[in-house]
């Protein structure tokens, strides 16, 4: 039995979700870190390199190495020392807290290895606890991660870690990409594509936008299908996955209302559906504000219009999808001052409708947001 640690990235409790999907019995030891106990990782077939790649909301992953009493500086070199077979470039992280490990605990650590004879420097980090990615596959580091764990430390030794410049380029170098129009991050559509399905299949988006949820399927072994009721989207989601180069078998797209899938689907052939639907067009403020109040009875219409989109799309869609089969849904809340308002009306009524909710809300948005998206996960009964 080995054991790994996970350090999830900016939406921990998202990327928590996508691991479990994976791993059930994976422990959450922090806020950002994650420990896995399991041969499973061989299970897979995959590599920690190859796995890390499948993930969206892991940023690193660690073998464990020793369950310690505490941090100090004899250990990390003896743990070091171990793992060396020539020069070194070495670095000391922690997955929680906001200050780097302090140049001193570094110095001595480095002293302790040169004592050996052995030829060694060090890296710290500039910002925050943790190093950056870049910096561990950059400059081939040997990076020791701590993170706490009941009364001690575990110390774990970093395996691979998230390729950035793959994400960037799916993210800002496809053919269509607008981060005004509010799209979901590439990372954020593989972890929701992740918590759907793992093993492949027919994916779903029925709101697909530019494609960034179908491409991110398509990656991870899916068989794709996207609508959206605007010709001109669907073009710009065409050209975006093609840019990916996959088969054209793999994938289809379709002008037609998100409640009029079925339509053109035969029944049950769906295996999940994964998507972030229309959320409204309030004018919340920008160059002309309105008051508290309008916003309210703005909002307040808007949330009777998306609930009836929304149980209008979960009842025609529950035609195309396979029994037990998932739905992945972003369903918005709305701040306003000290209030909150959600979509409630679709949570209570999905079991009306054929569903089980299995998780959620899951929130994913920026702090300061007014419109906050909250992830949601639906089986078909």
């Amino acid at each position: 039995m080995n054991e790994y640690l996970f350090v999830l990235g900016r939406t921990p409790e998202l990327a928590f979700a996508e691991l479990q999907t994976l791993f059930p019995s994976a422990v959450m030891l922090a806020p950002h870190a994650v420990l896995v106990s399991t041969d499973a990782v061989e299970g897979l077939n995959k590599t920690p390199e190859e796995l890390i790649d499948m993930l969206g909301g892991t940023i690193k992953i660690a073998g464990v190495k020793m369950h310690e009493a505490t941090l100090a500086p004899d250990v990390v070199a003896k743990l070091l020392l171990a793992e060396m077979s020539g020069p070194l470039v070495f670095g000391v992280g922690k997955t929680e807290g906001e200050d780097p490990v302090p140049q001193k605990f570094l110095a001595r650590v480095k002293e302790l290895l040169q004592t050996q004879g052995k030829s060694v420097r060090f890296v710290s980090s500039e910002h925050g606890a943790l190093l950056s990615s870049i910096v561990v596959s950059k400059q081939h580091v040997t990076e020791i991660i701590a993170v706490p764990s009941g009364d001690g430390v575990i110390l774990a030794k970093t395996l691979a870690v998230q390729n950035a410049d793959s994400w960037s380029e799916r993210d800002y170098g496809r053919p269509y990409a607008d981060p005004k129009a509010g799209m979901l991050p590439p990372k954020v559509a593989r972890m929701v594509v992740n918590i759907a399905m793992i093993k492949g299949g027919t994916l779903l988006d029925p709101f697909c936008g530019m494609g960034t949820i179908l491409a991110e399927g398509l990656l991870s072994g899916a068989t794709v299908i996207g609508s959206d009721q605007s010709q001109e989207t669907v073009e710009k989601a065409r050209k975006n996955i093609e840019w990916l180069g996959v088969r054209a078998s793999q994938w289809k797209l379709l002008t037609c209302d998100a409640t009029h899938v079925s339509e053109h689907l035969e029944p049950t052939s769906v295996d999940a559906i994964v998507t972030e639907p229309f959320m409204g067009s309030t004018r919340l403020g920008g160059n002309n504000p309105i008051s508290q109040s309008d916003q309210l009875k703005t909002i307040k219409n808007t949330i009777k219009g998306l609930e009836k989109l929304y149980l209008g799309c979960l009842k025609d869609w529950h035609m195309v999808l396979k029994p037990e089969g998932r739905i992945v849904m972003a369903i918005p809340g709305f701040h306003i001052g000290d209030k909150m308002l959600y979509v409630k009306n679709v949570i209570d009524r999905c079991e009306i409708l054929g569903y089980t909710k299995l998780l959620g809300p899951i929130e994913y948005s920026r702090p300061q947001a007014v419109v906050r998206r909250q992830f949601f996960v639906f089986q078909k009964s």
